[in-house]
């Protein structure tokens, strides 16, 4: 009887060490966006293990720095954030 429950307990405990969560950080990769403002190129590079997560880091960092600490208009304010939402491929 100890025996046949100790099978029974060694059985179903088994399947529970394959469901272990290992935890892998991705690869991270150089991106570079160019932006395009009156003519001259930004170029901004990020690191980032997905280019979403570059694209993101990079379009707050191209709004950053054409604001320039400024107080902008509406309309000047969405001209940036057309600017820096539609990056150009190099």
């Amino acid at each position: 009887m100890k025996l046949a429950l100790r099978a029974l307990v060694v059985l179903f405990s088994m399947p529970c060490l394959s469901f272990a969560w290992v935890s892998t950080e991705g690869t991270k990769k150089d991106y570079d966006f160019v932006y395009r403002v009156n003519g001259h190129p930004i170029t901004i590079t990020r690191t980032a293990a997905s280019y979403e997560e570059a694209f993101d880091k990079a379009a707050q960092d191209c709004f950053r720095v054409l604001k320039n600490g400024r107080k902008l208009t509406e309309d000047k304010g969405l001209d940036i954030i057309d600017i820096c939402a539609n990056p150009r491929s190099t």
